[in-house]
């Protein structure tokens, strides 16, 4: 029996806390012992994966300069001591570090880079320690071997997304929603992610069609900077904020598009959730939602910033509504082929289970 921890900075929606929450649920339990510490506080996405048996501390890291929470991290490992950590952002490995934990492990790191925001002199020596740095795309992996981490470090594993939902039909909407139609953003609600587009491009289409609105789930520090500009363009009534969301998939059958206007990098756990359920995507095109999305086939692609792009493509959707479900389920059927959570999950457990992880079986490196 492995004993595997993960270590997260928040289990708030983003594409890291999706992974960990499949991971942990769905690796292999008479092969691993699993257990999840998460630095900050806690959510509902905490409560669902106590649900299913899953131990979970909550550190509940609130201060820049706090150390309780670092004295939660040492009693994690007192107690659970185990062999293989997965850390999930530059604050999990620099916690570790700080903690004094992380020598006698097998390290795996993840989700180390954010827009704007190269590897400094410190993170690059943190990284050195990690047996592998895993990336989930070849986007990613390339953006890391461009920071100075080598390829012999780095292994690939493709993403996933749950798609056992599809078994259960349509769900009761359960999330206060607007009447009419409505596209839906999904979080986290931070610059680089474009939800700012997103709003502009509403105010495109709602001369075109009175019903239509945006919701935007999920949070982050861009809300109220979001919230202004709906303001100043006179859109506000039309952007519901719905703030953390624990089921997404509610939402995703009511919507009438998906939008993920990425600026720079990320939206690949949005875009996938949103094929899974069957949902028309218009994205931008970054390096890695073009890795999932096939223009015109599975989604529309536009470019990053072009809010009138943006607006067009949705227009298509709401005039042809034949169109929106054949996209959608074409992209449904695009996932369930090449996106399967199972596909992640059993990477990850050849990196996790043996010493040389690069060479696994359905690994790239």
């Amino acid at each position: 029996m492995i004993k595997l921890l993960y270590l997260v900075a928040s289990l708030d929606y983003s594409g890291a806390a999706q992974k960990v929450r499949l991971l942990a649920r769905d690796l292999p339990c008479d092969k691993f012992e699993v257990r999840v510490a998460v630095l900050g506080t806690s959510n509902p996405w905490v409560e669902r994966l106590r649900a299913v048996g899953l131990h979970v501390d909550v550190l509940g890291w609130k201060r820049t300069i706090d150390l309780r929470p670092l004295l939660g991290l040492r009693s994690v490992f007192r107690s659970f001591q185990p062999q293989v950590v997965h850390a999930w952002s530059r604050e999990a490995i620099r916690s570790l570090a700080v903690a004094g934990m992380g020598r006698r492990v097998r390290l795996l790191i993840s989700d180390l880079l954010k827009p704007g925001h190269p590897l400094g002199f410190l993170d690059r020596f943190l990284v050195r320690r990690a047996a592998t740095v895993v990336a989930f795309s070849a986007a990613e992996a390339e953006r890391y071997r461009r920071n100075g981490i080598p390829k012999d470090q780095i292994a690939t594993v493709p993403p996933g997304i749950d798609t056992k939902h599809e078994q259960n039909g349509q769900p009761p909407v359960t999330a206060p929603l607007p009447s009419g139609r409505f596209v839906l953003g999904i979080g986290p609600l931070e610059m680089h992610k474009g939800f700012r587009d997103a709003v502009w491009a509403l105010d495109i289409l709602h001369y075109l069609y009175s019903d239509l609105s945006l919701v935007l789930a999920g949070n982050g520090s861009d809300r109220l900077r979001i919230a202004q500009f709906a303001e100043a363009v006179g859109t506000s009534e039309r952007v519901h904020f719905l703030g953390p969301v624990a089921d997404l998939w509610p939402l995703l059958h009511r919507a009438a598009a998906v939008w993920v206007p990425s600026r720079v990098q990320g939206g690949v756990g949005a875009a996938l959730e949103a094929m899974a359920a069957g949902r028309p995507v218009v994205a931008t095109r970054t390096a890695e939602l073009d890795e999932i999305i096939v223009d015109g086939v599975t989604g529309f692609l536009v470019r990053p910033g072009d809010k009138a792009g943006l607006a067009r493509q949705t227009r298509l959707l709401l005039d042809d509504p034949s169109l929106a479900d054949r996209l959608g389920e074409a992209a449904r059927r695009h996932v369930l082929e090449h996106f399967p959570a199972a596909r992640m999950v059993e990477a990850c457990d050849g990196l996790y289970s043996v010493a040389q992880p690069a060479h696994n079986p359905g690994v790239t490196s």
